[in-house]
């Protein structure tokens, strides 16, 4: 950095306010940022240079000490989207976790389910009688069962 444009020692200013160089705040002065008369934003300090280009130690102390409240609120936004992907990621571990629950429930159900038809079936052959008749006798109870439910 070659020229200061800072009666202030600290270097790092340089480069933050090069990146507003030809930045003209009455062009892009809106109604929703809660602009005051004077085309700047609400609770913000004009930064004007002097004649020799160069700003009070006030007015970059008071930039400094906005650049610092701007800071805490993104840290915070940061901090809060943090947490919600720390929240999500719970979620999907758990939800990834329920699920793999549920899938060992319905082997398990389907494995008890084949062995009762397995047996259902042997039982049926050694009776002589055959699955048709097995099938019509279940119907004729669950029509009986129906029946006085609903009568």
């Amino acid at each position: 950095m070659s020229s200061s444009r800072f009666t202030s020692t600290l270097h790092q200013r340089d480069a933050r306010t090069q990146l507003f160089d030809g930045y003209d705040a009455s062009r892009t002065s809106s109604p929703s940022l809660g602009n005051s008369s004077n085309g700047t934003p609400s609770g913000f300090r004009t930064a004007t240079p002097n004649t020799r280009g160069q700003y009070s130690d006030a007015v970059m102390s008071g930039l400094e000490s906005q650049n610092d409240n701007e800071m805490e609120g993104l840290t915070a936004r940061v901090k809060l989207l943090k947490d919600i992907t720390v929240r999500i990621g719970e979620e999907v571990r758990e939800s990834t976790k329920f699920m793999g629950n549920l899938e060992n429930g319905f082997d398990t159900t389907r494995l008890r389910l084949k062995g009762t038809y397995n047996r259902m079936m042997r039982m049926a052959e050694r009776s002589g009688v055959t699955w048709r008749a097995w099938a019509a006798f279940f119907f004729v109870v669950m029509l009986i069962f129906f029946w006085v439910w609903k009568f």
